[in-house]
């Protein structure tokens, strides 16, 4: 038998390199394909015999080892962006790579797919021969050589989006004029390109997957999302991934090591990675319908944030386009634990939370008996027109930060398994990484000024650094005691960033010398003072308190 794994490599830059919506969906959704319809499909042109179903789902009751009725062919599953199959011979599973190559390369150029094989006796431990051949597809991708693609001969016209030779002229699409793009980018958008009024492929799977409320659609422009224009015209792009998954796979082959439990060990590996997928899927659609929710308690058409007094905070007004409302949310990668989507930027902490907390409801029962699955978040939250590929390489290193703290928290409690968030929140543009930006802008003599990252639930190490600390800030600031105040909350501000005794000269003088709201009540020097060992209590919150919509 022949083991084959199949992966790409540089998604991200490929997915997320383009300034336009429209492009970085098509490009998700021809990545999704590869591995996932486009894979099988190779499988079915080589095998006669296989345990694919005319749906798309594996059959569990089909076995390549089965000596009466053996498989020519046997998807062992299809998720996080794999696809592992057992071959009976050589032929085919060089003819399966040669099948799946050729429509990759015809139809998703610049696309980097990577695919090894590895011989495999039934004899063997199918757990450390997938370990193996995973530890051969890391080193192919690291000696992989970057393609250099040809920049063009003699006169040629670049694409705006890559600045690759353009190969044809883009038609125009409502607020995107007529332009010069490269087979890459044409790719993309025939992914997204309606035909005789039907939605395009990537709109399809996404619908089918996620179906928006009678009435409504999902944008396809960042314009869209609910911003006004020359206002509040921001977009929050939100990166989630969940945690420790990789371990958690690799403890199932562990424990179905030996060669007598391979059979068993396919089985909870498919439930398993079937599972996830479900569960991120679901807790998606959770996230729609509350938002769909919310939506129909404000009219139907628009988002309402009113303060305590009944001013309104913040209001997103949803665009009509084609007799329907567009979402201000869309996601762009979606299917497994791995998750990335847009919304407006006043939406986009309350939905990642959201998504993060559904998440666990959905995985407490997962077939490793390992419990809840739990995640990381980054939020990048930046103006509409900002570089789209930066602010994804923004989010996509706030969620690493909220990662590298959830370790620093397992470290000193070994029993604690919680979701961690990041964001920041970009007015103007930015200018290094996330830790130069906060030294510069986040860091006084007093200390930090910020509590990020910090943990969605119980944080047993550090108890002020939770997003219930900075959520009751908010709340607090919306109150009776400070909305509609604006000098006074600006004198906060000025005030947290100048230190302790700032804030009490304050308290005299702008709040009659009464402490401030008592967010985390073991940390009791933050209400007379706002600063306790080197932490602030209250910037974050201000600063997401004319911003922030919760659900």
């Amino acid at each position: 038998m022949y083991l084959v794994i199949v992966d790409t490599a540089q998604i991200q830059p490929y997915i997320f390199g383009s300034n336009r919506l429209r492009e970085n969906v098509g490009a998700s959704h021809l990545v999704a394909q590869a591995t996932t319809a486009w894979a099988k499909e190779a499988v079915r042109q080589v095998a006669a015999r296989h345990n694919i179903q005319s749906e798309g789902t594996l059959d569990d009751t089909k076995s390549i080892e089965n000596p009466s009725d053996p498989l020519d062919a046997e998807v062992l599953y299809a998720g996080g962006g794999n696809f592992v199959v057992l071959f009976r011979d050589e032929s085919s599973a060089k003819a399966f790579t040669r099948v799946l190559s050729r429509k990759v390369l015809t139809d998703v150029p610049d696309l980097q797919l990577v695919i090894v094989h590895n011989p495999f006796d039934w004899g063997e431990s199918l757990a450390q021969k997938i370990k193996a051949t995973f530890m051969k597809l890391a080193e192919e991708k690291r000696a992989r050589i970057p393609s250099a693609p040809l920049l063009g001969l003699g006169v040629t016209v670049m694409c705006r989006s890559t600045g690759l030779p353009a190969v044809a002229v883009a038609r125009a699409i409502r607020d995107d004029p007529e332009r010069p793009v490269s087979a890459e980018i044409l790719a993309k958008l025939r992914a997204v390109e309606r035909k005789d009024g039907s939605p395009s492929e990537a709109d399809q799977r996404l619908r089918e997957l996620l179906p928006p409320p009678d009435g409504y659609d999902y944008p396809s422009q960042l314009d869209h999302l609910g911003g006004t224009r020359g206002e509040h015209n921001f977009i929050a792009v939100v990166h989630a991934d969940g945690n420790g998954l990789g371990q958690r796979i690799m403890a199932i082959g562990e424990k179905y090591r030996d060669p007598s439990q391979n059979r068993e060990y396919i089985k909870v590996l498919r439930s398993f990675s079937e599972e996830v997928d479900r569960a991120a899927q679901q807790a998606l659609k959770d996230v729609l319908d509350q938002l769909a929710r919310r939506i129909q308690t404000d009219g139907g058409n628009r988002i309402v944030h009113q303060n305590a007094l009944g001013k309104i905070i913040a209001e997103v007004q949803l665009r009509r386009e084609d007799g329907k409302w567009l979402l201000p949310f869309r996601p762009i990668v979606f299917g497994g634990d791995d998750v990335t989507f847009v919304c407006d930027g006043r939406l986009g902490l309350s939905l990642a939370i959201e998504y993060m907390r559904r998440l666990e409801e959905h995985t407490r029962n997962l077939p490793d008996g390992k419990g809840r699955l739990t995640a990381c978040a980054g939020v990048a939250i930046v103006k509409a027109h900002y570089p789209f590929a930066r602010a994804y390489a923004l989010a996509d290193e706030l969620c690493r930060k909220a990662k590298n703290y959830r370790r620093i928290i397992r470290d000193f409690h070994g029993d604690w398994d919680g979701s961690c968030l990041d964001w920041h929140f970009a007015l103007s543009g930015l200018s290094g990484g996330i830790e130069e930006i906060r030294e510069r802008e986040y860091s006084v003599s007093d200390g930090s000024l910020t509590l990020r990252p910090v943990t969605l639930g119980h944080n047993p190490k550090e108890r002020h650094r939770t997003w219930t600390v900075i959520e009751k800030g908010i709340t607090e600031f919306q109150g009776e005691n400070w909305a509609g105040r604006r000098n006074k909350v600006k004198a906060l501000r000025d005030a947290l960033r100048e230190g302790p005794r700032a804030v009490q000269y304050f308290r005299m003088k702008f709040n009659e010398n009464q402490p401030l709201p008592e967010v985390e009540p073991s940390l009791t020097d933050w209400k007379s003072t706002g600063w306790q060992g080197g932490c602030c209590g209250y910037f974050d919150a201000l600063e997401l308190a004319d911003w922030f919509i919760p659900l």
